[in-house]
């Protein structure tokens, strides 16, 4: 499941958490300072990891975005099942051509066991 690149937030937990698997997903790892800035046009696609379908307010405004330029949206649901949540990713790569992603997740994901075990089997 090789993207080109990923845009992650540098002043995230949550990004810091995770960039070691985002290098190993992507050819190009970029580091977005500013959440307003034009990374949304150099982005194809949104990846949101959650927890029990909850998205905090500035998820919901990001989704938002996405959903209204027409770009794919997919969520990961962390406690939902492990191999549904992979499987579905893995579909929704090959549906959607995605190849720029820009991934988040909220802060308090990093506390969360599961997310360990789905960066693993992804």
């Amino acid at each position: 499941m090789k993207v080109t690149s990923i845009f992650l937030f540098a002043s995230s937990s949550f990004s810091s958490k995770i960039q070691t698997w985002a290098e190993g997903m992507a050819t190009e790892l970029h580091s977005v300072q500013d959440k307003n800035a034009d990374f949304f046009e150099q982005t194809d696609s949104l990846l949101i990891f959650n927890q029990n379908q909850e998205l905090d307010l500035e998820i919901e405004e990001l989704k938002a975005r996405y959903d209204k330029q027409q770009k794919p949206v997919h969520k990961i649901d962390l406690n939902g099942t492990l191999q549904v949540g992979v499987t579905n990713l893995a579909l929704w790569l090959d549906a959607t051509k995605a190849k720029k992603l820009l991934v988040v997740g909220a802060e308090e994901l990093v506390n969360n066991p599961n997310l360990e075990r789905y960066l693993g089997a992804i």
